[in-house]
């Protein structure tokens, strides 16, 4: 990862060798050279283990798209997920379904509105949710990560949606694991990198 020129402007770098004490014999170009090398190195240690290859856990729990909704809480209930990928039979991820797919199915926005609809034990939600399969509700595309996929992918995927572990695929789309954002998050604790 190297540092854009245009972030650091000759006039900075003549301010930063004027406000160093002593005398040094370098020119702009290997100050920058060592200012680039220096960004780099400090990228990569403090950085350096929040990729996919480090935080991915090889968790292959899944949904089908034929399994129907009830069996799909269940399962994501004993997961302890908020959201769970849908692959085909050939391990590719074809969506993904999370709590807010059963609010929507229900008419219901918010959690605390679909609590409220069911204190009266309403029968409609366990009849909608024993005969709908998750392949009719899932949210298509599903936000994945690359097994390569660096910080900034992370970041960037976990920015793009509010889900709390994104699957992780081959180049294939097959999934071979998943990142949990609480993973992602407990990386930034300061005394870790000191």
């Amino acid at each position: 990862m190297t540092q854009p020129t245009h972030l650091l402007p000759d006039e900075d770098v003549h301010a930063a060798m004027r406000a160093m004490s002593g005398y040094i014999d370098i020119t702009t170009e290997d100050f920058r050279e060592i200012y680039t090398l220096a960004h780099e190195h400090a990228v990569k240690r403090l950085f350096g283990q929040m990729d996919v290859p480090h935080l991915m856990r090889r968790d292959l729990s899944a949904l089908q798209p034929e399994q129907t909704l009830t069996a799909a809480a269940e399962q994501m209930a004993l997961m302890h997920a908020h959201t769970l990928p849908v692959i085909d039979a050939d391990g590719r991820v074809l969506g993904d379904v999370s709590e807010w797919n059963f609010l929507q199915g229900y008419g219901a926005d918010t959690f605390f509105f679909l609590v409220f609809r069911l204190m009266a034990h309403d029968q409609r939600f366990v009849d909608y949710c024993n005969r709908t399969h998750v392949g009719e509700v899932m949210t298509r595309p599903a936000t994945v990560l690359l097994e390569d996929g660096s910080f900034v992918d992370i970041a960037r995927a976990f920015h793009a949606v509010e889900e709390k572990r994104l699957p992780v695929v081959d180049a294939e789309n097959r999934l071979i694991g998943v990142v949990l954002r609480r993973d992602f998050l407990q990386q930034f604790h300061l005394e870790d990198w000191l």
